[in-house]
């Protein structure tokens, strides 16, 4: 789960987790293509399948809310900042 991700990929992880965090359940294709005004559901499931290639969900279009994301509900990415040499590093938390 440490590959790049691209910035769009990154937005559209940033929607689903809101979105399972404040609703308990993942958006749908069409949600995702709404909120990102993306005019193909094709599109939407070639981000998806990305993600999921990626390790960072997995996709099951037979169940409501079938996006599951790969992460512990309660982890985070960390982004390292500062100078590791020097023994300068600071955490500061992505949403």
């Amino acid at each position: 789960m440490n590959q790049y991700l691209t910035k769009r990929q990154q937005q559209i992880l940033d929607y689903i987790t809101r979105q399972i965090d404040h609703t308990g359940i993942a958006p749908s294709a069409q949600e995702i293509a709404t909120e990102f005004e993306i005019p193909s559901l094709f599109r939407v499931t070639r981000y998806l399948n990305g993600l999921e290639g990626k390790g960072w969900i997995v996709c099951n279009s037979n169940q409501a809310g079938g996006i599951t994301l790969m992460e512990n509900v309660r982890h985070y990415r960390l982004s390292v900042c500062g100078d590791v040499e020097e023994d300068r590093v600071a955490f500061k938390k992505r949403i």
